[in-house]
């Protein structure tokens, strides 16, 4: 992996503080320690599948495909060594034969359990109960994330949409949010749930006079 490299396409050492924005592509050297990523997310991806010579049969391949990873990590803010770990640890209960898509490996990276979250059904499940007119005021969000994807779907849309087309739209915003934490920022707090205001006084005369006034309601005597 000698030689110019694309800016664009390349994180260095697939750290957030090695990473620099540039206005237009540029012709850089890749550095050592993110070769030595490089290589060893490599061996240990060609340590899981054993047809990896299907896919990439030459070098040329090979670091085509790895350009395209590291592009994807930079859109996507997949740039710790945790989430990489992450989506080995996927990758290792896959029983094909052949190496993921780039995208594939990083949304293995992104999945909600990466993150401490719900699943995608269990979020997709909070926000449809959530967003009901009936829990206006009332709802409690597991985390963030989900108010954030909620909201960013719309209400109304989860509410009306048929299921397979808003889980759909769910999963695309939810993962959005993902993507904003693995860049390192902060979602803002989902609202918490109204507190239920408490009733008058409970006290026995309370109570008695309560009773009394459903009776005389009902016509009975005490």
């Amino acid at each position: 992996m000698n030689g110019p490299r694309n800016a664009a396409l390349v994180a260095a050492n697939l750290k957030p503080q090695a990473m620099q924005a540039t206005p237009a592509p540029q012709q850089v050297v890749v550095d050592d320690a993110t070769q030595a990523a490089l290589a060893d997310l490599m061996r240990r991806l060609k340590g899981v599948y054993t047809g990896w010579r299907q896919v990439w049969p030459t070098e040329q391949e090979e670091f085509a495909w790895q350009d395209e990873l590291l592009a994807e990590c930079i859109r996507s803010g997949v740039l710790s060594q945790g989430l990489i770990d992450h989506g080995m640890r996927t990758a290792g209960r896959d029983r094909r034969p052949w190496p993921p898509t780039p995208g594939e490996f990083v949304s293995w990276c992104l999945a909600p359990d990466a993150f401490g979250l719900p699943s995608e059904d269990a979020a997709y499940r909070v926000a449809m109960r959530n967003t009901h007119p009936a829990q206006a005021g009332m709802a409690r969000w597991p985390h963030a994330a989900v108010y954030h994807a909620a909201v960013a779907c719309g209400y109304l849309a989860l509410q009306n949409l048929e299921r397979k087309l808003g889980f759909k739209l769910f999963v695309e915003k939810y993962l959005e949010q993902r993507r904003r934490m693995a860049r390192g920022e902060e979602l803002p707090p989902a609202p918490s749930a109204a507190l239920p205001e408490r009733a008058g006084p409970c006290t026995p005369e309370v109570g008695r006079a309560a009773l009394a006034g459903l009776r005389a309601k009902l016509g009975r005597r005490a």
